[in-house]
């Protein structure tokens, strides 16, 4: 009995990170620099956590002020581990999840 409900829960766990409902699922990835002035929000089309670092690579070397006071990138999302069919970005993905994290109402654009 204990076997049967550990392979179906095992079961359940990989279904629902390789198959097309982790993309229904999945909730938009948003990041931000301290004051808010570099947004961006992975909504899927090829816009994930590399196209994010590119950009704000790239603001950086456009906006060299913002670099010297806080180079940092922030995420604007919390962690939620109970959500199992997102386990699979949190350990393939584990860069994104690692960044601090700032509140979207404690960034201002200044």
């Amino acid at each position: 009995m204990k076997k049967s409900i550990i392979i179906s829960l095992a079961a359940i766990i990989l279904i629902a990170n390789f198959t097309p409902l982790t993309y229904i699922f999945t909730e938009d990835y948003s990041y931000s620099n301290y004051n808010g002035k570099f947004t961006f929000v992975e909504e899927g089309g090829g816009y994930d956590y590399k196209v994010a670092k590119r950009r704000y690579s790239r603001y950086l070397s456009d906006n060299p002020g913002e670099a010297a006071h806080d180079k940092q990138l922030y995420r604007t999302f919390t962690l939620k581990p109970w959500r199992f069919w997102e386990w699979r970005e949190m350990v393939f993905n584990h860069e994104r999840f690692a960044l601090p994290y700032k509140s979207p109402k404690g960034v201002h654009n200044r």
